[in-house]
């Protein structure tokens, strides 16, 4: 039932070249080791251009997290990391965690060099999750701070008038 579904989901060409393997497994594997472009150094290089390369620019701060967490993902998809041992692999995933923070602070507007020395000043780096909240409730507050005089002041011109 699964080799059939497999078959199913194939463009003809590809089908036939894995019309007598003897499991969904074989199936899978052959695919995978054809068509994967997991640990894809091309694709890899790809993705590192596009995220060294991501400004914030003129998107909002969840515009821009958002767009490194896509490139992210990509990233994660292409390397195939294997560890040894579980310590090895939170350590790895630490460093990993740590490393994006370090790219989306980098590509942050200049506006916010004070939450960005902040979160660089604390003694543990914080998760890239909560680094995008700070950011995001930095640009939240200032928004709301930047609208309140122009709002009182329309509304003091109405009441004059």
């Amino acid at each position: 039932m699964i080799m059939a579904w497999l078959w199913n989901s194939m463009i003809p060409e590809i089908t036939d070249t894995c019309m007598f393997l003897n499991s969904a497994k074989e199936i899978w594997n052959a695919m995978e080791h054809t068509y994967s472009k997991a640990k894809d150094a091309a694709q890899i290089y790809d993705v590192k251009v596009k995220t060294v390369a991501a400004k914030q620019g003129n998107k909002t701060v969840t515009e821009y997290a958002n767009q490194l967490k896509s490139l992210w993902m990509e990233l994660d998809h292409y390397r195939v990391i294997k560890a040894k041992c579980s310590d090895d692999s939170a350590m790895l995933k630490e460093y990993i965690e740590q490393d994006r923070v370090y790219d989306f602070l980098v590509g942050l507007n200049s506006d916010f060099d004070q939450v960005r020395v902040q979160i660089l000043g604390k003694e543990k780096i914080p998760g890239i999750n909560e680094v995008v909240a700070m950011v995001r409730s930095e640009e939240s507050r200032r928004g709301i701070m930047l609208e309140t005089p122009a709002m009182v002041a329309s509304g003091s011109a109405m009441m004059v008038d």
